[in-house]
């Protein structure tokens, strides 16, 4: 495979993961406030979590994928 094709094929993966993280970073902006008082609604509080989950995996992707275009370099 040629160096363009594997940038432009890390690329659309940074893409999705872009998309992704920015929908769970919309979560757990919404519910901060109620996930931090887990006495308001247990529900809202384990969105916040399974968000910031979602989160730091995006965010782990991200600097794989980061790597791997400095490692082709």
């Amino acid at each position: 495979m040629q160096l363009k094709d594997k940038i432009d094929l890390i690329d659309k993966k940074a893409n999705i993961v872009n998309k992704k993280l920015i929908a769970f970073l919309a979560i757990a902006g919404g519910t901060w406030l109620y996930g931090i008082n887990p006495d308001k609604n247990l529900y809202v509080t384990l969105d916040f979590f399974i968000s910031l989950v979602g989160i730091a995996v995006n965010i782990l992707k991200l600097s794989e994928l980061q790597n791997r275009l400095l490692d082709d370099e």
